[in-house]
């Protein structure tokens, strides 16, 4: 008799994350897991005591994929401009993950608040320098362009809107200038 196959967390994880791509996280359950993992759903069931819990892990898991992915794409001169236009990419081209990443609710998250953690400072002192702008500037110009870029990523990830990538750079552009001119003038 074959040894019996052990189920780890990272199997339940990426077979998530197999479900959310193709589905949304609304098909993830544990018959669905159990079903892409050729096991029943105990093994799930022993790792986690309920899906709550799976989808707190999970949203985890692929804010990491997340990170890797836009990171992979912001490269050049303008940091800053690149990472929007990364998330707006983002959103294109995998929009269920990124449905739940930033449309849905997370325990414990509050994504306006929790906007200027030591990764999105930096941001704000590069732009803050290289804009001739006070920190307080550079963060409400942040602010003002995540909340202008969420909505083009949000209307891209519903299908609600199909900008091309030049429509949705000239629109970028064209917030971040006036923005800035906003906060120049404050």
């Amino acid at each position: 008799m074959p040894p019996k196959q052990k189920i780890t967390k990272d199997m339940i994880l990426e077979a998530a994350f197999q479900i959310t791509k193709e589905k949304g996280f609304e098909g993830v359950n544990a018959r669905s897991l159990a079903k892409v993992i050729g096991c029943s759903t105990q093994p799930i069931f022993s790792h986690y005591s309920n899906m709550a819990d799976l989808k707190k892990e999970f949203c985890e898991y692929i804010s990491s994929y997340y990170n890797e992915y836009v990171l992979s794409r912001a490269k050049g001169e303008n940091f800053f401009r690149e990472i929007g236009l990364a998330y707006i990419a983002f959103a294109k081209n995998e929009s269920n993950l990124f449905q739940l990443l930033f449309m849905s609710e997370r325990t414990g998250v509050d994504m306006y608040s929790d906007m200027f953690g030591d990764e999105n400072l930096e941001v704000a002192k590069v732009v803050s320098a290289k804009a001739g702008i006070s920190l307080e500037a550079a963060k409400n110009l942040f602010r003002k362009i995540w909340i202008f870029v969420h909505g083009i990523a949000a209307l891209t990830a519903t299908k609600s809107a199909r900008l091309s990538d030049a429509e949705t750079e000239k629109l970028m552009g064209e917030a971040y200038n006036a923005f800035l001119a906003q906060e120049k003038k404050n």
